[in-house]
């Protein structure tokens, strides 16, 4: 049984996060550590997020589209933020008015792994997902990627556990919006894997049998 972490998950990862993801230059995701966390003072729910980039990885693209179009007042809202759980939501509407349209999750542990795989199965339309995501699926509004990665804290990379990264369109469900999913989930996987370094091959084999999933 491993120890219990002493930080909420993104505060174990954010000093190696911060040192590789102050921004990409290809994307202009913002850091981890520049994420919006305050409720804002306008009568909404969440922080506004940087750049218009929102629970780190979603771009303003990508909102507009979960939100059919055109984003009213976007906000970032983090709901679970423990030692084995970040989940992440963003909110469009007026005051009173908020609702998710997406939702983010980066889940530790085997038990969140079978859920998470349990569920991506399940799903309607399910086709395989990209390696570099780990054992992964991908259907309408619904992307999942089962990977491996190091034990937040851990002394050497040997020391890893099941990472569960779950990307789910909450409004609008079409292709641009499940493409815009898969694009943020794999910045999600890139930098977790340069903070704490992954192995989504070795995920696959231990899931699947060594068997490898196909990219779309």
């Amino acid at each position: 049984m491993r120890a219990p972490l002493l930080l909420p998950l993104t505060a174990a990862l954010a000093l190696t996060l911060a040192s590789c993801t102050s921004e990409d230059p290809a994307t202009g995701t913002p850091s981890a550590t520049q994420d919006a966390a305050v409720t804002s003072d306008d009568g909404l729910e969440g922080g506004a997020g940087v750049n218009g980039w929102l629970c780190q990885y979603v771009s303003p693209s990508a909102t507009a589209a979960a939100a059919g179009g055109t984003a009213v007042t976007p906000r970032e809202r983090i709901v679970q933020d423990d030692e084995d759980s970040w989940v992440c939501e963003v909110l469009t509407g007026g005051a009173g008015e908020q609702e998710p349209v997406i939702r983010l999750s980066i889940l530790l542990g085997e038990e969140a792994r079978e859920q998470a795989r349990q569920r991506a199965e399940a799903a309607d339309g399910v086709e395989p997902g990209p390696d570099y995501l780990g054992l992964s699926f991908i259907s309408p509004g619904l992307v999942t990627g089962l990977t491996s990665c190091t034990e937040p804290g851990a002394e050497n990379r040997s020391q890893q556990v099941p990472y569960s990264l779950v990307g789910e369109a909450l409004g609008v469900v079409d292709d641009e919006t499940t493409e815009d999913l898969r694009s943020a989930l794999t910045t999600a996987a890139r930098n977790l894997d340069q903070a704490v370094g992954c192995t989504p091959s070795q995920a696959i084999a231990d899931m699947d049998g060594g068997s490898a999933t196909t990219a779309p």
